[in-house]
């Protein structure tokens, strides 16, 4: 006996659709899941590269710093390194600026870095020649995008932590080695206050929260200078996360004061 071919009823399509569209649905919905967390997490390694790559080159600036004061462009002569805090910059002298091509000018150089509001970012700034021209044009960069305030800390060959650089004992040792220096050689180099021992920045930003690098200015400390391990780490750096009120261990409590 012939039993004829019997097809899916009405029912069963519906069903058998629904079921395909629910997996679909679900796969899709999996699908945008993975790839959300992937933006994410390679916009969290992108931000981290970032901060990386300013650390670094923060890190290999003051590491090369030089106590060679400047004359600016009004012809006034300028510490090694100064903190404006209107402008919230810091600008200091730095050596090891290679010259491969060998062109006529000095390893030595000026840089800078400041607190835009407007861009929010911390910006990098140089100039072409230590000692200014009025017509001596710096140029900006930006270095890292995102910050919502900066602060700047100086440490002091007392390992005291400073506001501000060059502080009046500071400013006061300039000035009496500038005066043995003239007594002994009245056309020697310019004299100005020394650089601090190390440099503290803390960076407020929005996504990483508070970040604390310090830095030893110079690759030699003063021979007068005691830094150990609770106030400059080995290597003389440190790349910190803290959150607001934490404290970074094995560092020196930065005095009170609050970021915008």
């Amino acid at each position: 006996m012939n039993q004829r071919a019997r097809g899916f009823t009405l029912l069963e399509m519906i069903v058998v659709i629904g079921l395909f569209a629910l997996v679909a649905a679900m796969a899709y919905g999996g699908l945008m899941a993975v790839m959300k967390t992937r933006a994410a997490l390679e916009q969290r390694f992108d931000r981290m590269a970032d901060l990386q790559k300013a650390y670094w080159l923060l890190r290999d600036d003051f590491q090369n710093g030089v106590a060679r004061p400047i004359l600016d462009e009004n012809g006034v002569l300028q510490p090694a390194l100064r903190y404006i805090a209107l402008e919230r910059e810091v600008d200091f002298t730095r050596g090891g600026w290679t010259n491969p091509l060998r062109l006529p000018r000095s390893t030595l150089r000026r840089v800078g870095y400041w607190w835009d509001s407007d861009k929010k970012a911390l910006m990098r700034r140089t100039w072409p020649v230590l000692d200014r021209a009025p017509q001596t044009q710096a140029v900006d960069t930006t270095l890292l995008t995102d910050v919502d305030g900066v602060m700047w800390q100086f440490l002091d060959g007392n390992a005291q932590w400073q506001g501000q650089w060059p502080t009046q004992q500071a400013a006061i040792q300039g000035a009496a080695q500038a005066a043995a220096q003239t007594a002994t050689n009245p056309a020697g180099a310019l004299q100005s206050p020394p650089p601090p021992v190390a440099v503290e920045l803390t960076i407020n930003t929005s996504d990483w929260g508070r970040l604390r690098f310090l830095f030893q200015v110079g690759l030699t400390p003063p021979a007068n200078t005691n830094l150990q391990t609770s106030v400059v780490p080995p290597g003389g750096n440190v790349f910190s996360r803290t959150t607001p009120g934490g404290v970074i261990p094995n560092t020196p409590q930065i005095p009170a004061g609050v970021l915008p």
